[in-house]
């Protein structure tokens, strides 16, 4: 199953690799790579299942398993406020004293979302970003009250990043290291902060020509490197029974409880039901997802830079992950659904569901009015966001990483931020 949707990929969506594991039980049951016409072009002998691919926001669960282990060690709380570790971190609005730790992973802090300069690099990599994220912050106000609704937050995770470094007292990528990958033997899990060979590193193209590496600088939100079967050791720390001592042993029974509970719920959110996003502490979904009709919670985590793409998904009480990650493509469009299936069809061979059920019909979503409470809000958000007029995208104007769409009326404003 892996490997047919994986050639489909390379073969039918422009894909150039794809790289992907299946772990059960505390082994690698599948493991594999799918190249393109356009990869096998260029010198492709040397790429195996053990190449190194950007996975986007997939770090961030890097950084919240960073964050959890602190909180293990007894040197920080989830929920005080990052000003105890952060003790200069400020903002144009007092209300940032009271965004805690657990808001940045839960995305609830109210921090506007992705401060984008120099975050991107090509073949250098840069501490930029890194080194001017407290500065940027300090110039601007919160987009809503701390913790009163969970929203795709960047920056978030990458004061958590620097909450790791100030609490533990070593650059981040040091404590990656130390503390996660040498762990769980992640061999091949590096942060463009690390010296290791970038020839290792799975070629990406544009308009059919290899282009440099692609760094992204910010390696607590989307920095890490890593291979599709390393992906799949770091999910059984989220496991029930990892079938790994050093993987069952990186995270208290608490902390692995805790980072799949609904933070979603917490503050505003629609009515249940099943979709894509639902936060965990670092996960994009917690439930209800695709497999809650299997009565099963799932947990995943997508990740998009410019050029790599990837998805981790984990079943913890049934010990089983699944991991894709891609030189082009979509972490959403592609991975999740390769994920759904590979996984679904593992329970099946395992005996650990009767079948598999056909997907619902997808429908037309239903024009409804923006809520009475929400027009004080749109209202200074259509000011606010003016910009250029693409051409290429009839009806929609771009400002910065964000693109707005109006329709119908001034009031229907959906907001796409370019980051993931």
């Amino acid at each position: 199953m892996a490997s047919e949707l994986a050639y489909i990929l390379v073969s039918s969506y422009d894909i150039p690799s794809v790289e992907y594991a299946l772990i059960s039980n505390g082994e690698i049951v599948v493991s594999g790579l799918a190249l393109s016409k356009t990869e096998n072009g260029s010198d492709a002998a040397s790429m195996s299942n053990q190449t190194i691919y950007g996975i986007g926001s997939v770090s961030k669960m890097f950084a919240t398993t960073a964050v959890l282990l602190l909180v293990d060690d007894g040197k920080l709380d989830l929920d005080e406020p990052v000003a105890t570790y952060i003790p200069e971190f400020k903002m144009a609005d007092e209300r940032y004293k009271d965004i805690t730790v657990r808001m940045l992973l839960n995305h609830s802090s109210g921090i506007l979302g992705t401060l984008m300069f120099s975050t991107m690099t090509y073949g250098i990599p840069s501490t930029r970003y890194h080194d001017s994220l407290l500065p940027q912050l300090a110039k601007q106000r919160l987009k809503a009250d701390p913790g009163e609704f969970s929203v795709y937050c960047n920056d978030g995770f990458s004061l958590a990043e620097i909450i790791v470094e100030r609490v533990s007292g070593m650059s981040f990528s040091e404590f990656v290291r130390q503390r996660i990958t040498e762990s769980v033997g992640m061999t091949n899990t590096k942060t463009p902060q690390d010296d290791f060979d970038r020839t290792r590193m799975a070629r990406t193209f544009f308009q059919g020509e290899i282009t440099p590496y692609d760094n992204c600088n910010a390696i607590g939100l989307g920095g890490v490197y890593s291979t599709a079967e390393d992906l799949c050791k770091l999910a059984q720390a989220y496991m029930d029974d990892p079938g790994s001592v050093a993987a069952a042993e990186l995270l208290s029974d608490e902390m692995r409880t805790a980072s799949m509970q609904k933070e979603y719920l917490r503050g505003i959110w629609p009515e249940p039901g099943e979709g894509v996003i639902g936060y965990g502490l670092g996960w994009d979904s917690v439930g209800p997802n695709f497999f809650s009709e299997y009565g099963i919670q799932a947990l995943f985590k997508g990740g998009d830079t410019v050029l790599y793409h990837s998805l981790l998904m984990v079943l913890p009480e049934h010990n089983m992950a699944f991991a894709v990650v891609m030189s082009s493509g979509s972490s959403i469009m592609y991975g999740l659904p390769m994920a759904q299936s590979v996984l679904s069809q593992a329970l099946l061979a395992e005996g650990k569901i009767k079948e598999i059920f056909p997907l619902q019909d997808l429908r037309a979503p239903v024009a409804s009015e923006v809520p009475i409470e929400a027009h004080g809000v749109c209202r200074p958000l259509r000011q606010q966001l003016r910009g250029k007029r693409d051409s290429n995208q009839p009806g929609w104007q771009s400002h910065g990483d964000t693109f707005v769409q109006r329709r119908h009326t001034q009031r229907d404003l959906l907001l796409y931020v370019g980051w993931r």
